[in-house]
């Protein structure tokens, strides 16, 4: 089973991505664990050295190497993974692709909680948040809407997002 969970930042990605692999008695990796463990450099810092090109070429690179090696997975990739070089031919490639669709509210209201730990936002008044979210998410949605499926998480538990996408796995 390969799975790549995407969306955009605070759709849940992560967290869907643990609970549908514990559920699936599956291994769960996240892209940008991946990145830092190679690098040993945070994301951020790694933006900050490299830029953001140099950044998503590594990131490619880093995603390619894990595709090859693993024959079975569920992975998150951050937000603008899906947006880069050929990442989504990439995914698609080798494996089912999963967006977690979330109203821009829902992402203002769990970013704004998230700020601190987030360094592309952290920084960013309440107002400047907003915009941006609406900003990036529409320049992203193009590759979002990709997926192999959607998944629309608006007003449902984790619980009921896994099932879902297990209804979706096993048609």
């Amino acid at each position: 089973m390969k799975i790549i969970l995407i969306g955009y930042m605070g759709s849940g990605k992560t967290t869907i991505g643990k609970k549908l692999a514990n559920n699936l008695n599956q291994k769960f990796y996240d892209l940008d664990k991946k990145i830092i463990k190679y690098t040993k450099k945070s994301i951020s810092e790694l933006f900050e050295i490299y830029g953001e090109k140099k950044f998503r070429k590594l990131e490619f690179n880093i995603l390619n190497l894990f595709l090859k090696k693993k024959k079975s997975y569920i992975l998150s990739v951050g937000g603008g993974t899906p947006c880069y070089k050929h990442n989504m031919f990439l995914m698609k490639t080798n494996s089912k692709i999963i967006y977690l669709n979330a109203e821009i509210n829902t992402l203002f209201i769990r970013l704004l909680k998230q700020k601190e730990n987030r360094p592309l936002i952290s920084k960013l008044s309440n107002n400047d948040l907003y915009n941006f979210i609406c900003d990036s998410l529409s320049k992203r949605f193009f590759f979002y809407k990709k997926a192999d499926y959607t998944i629309y998480i608006e007003n449902k538990s984790f619980l009921d997002i896994v099932k879902e996408i297990k209804n979706i796995i096993f048609i």
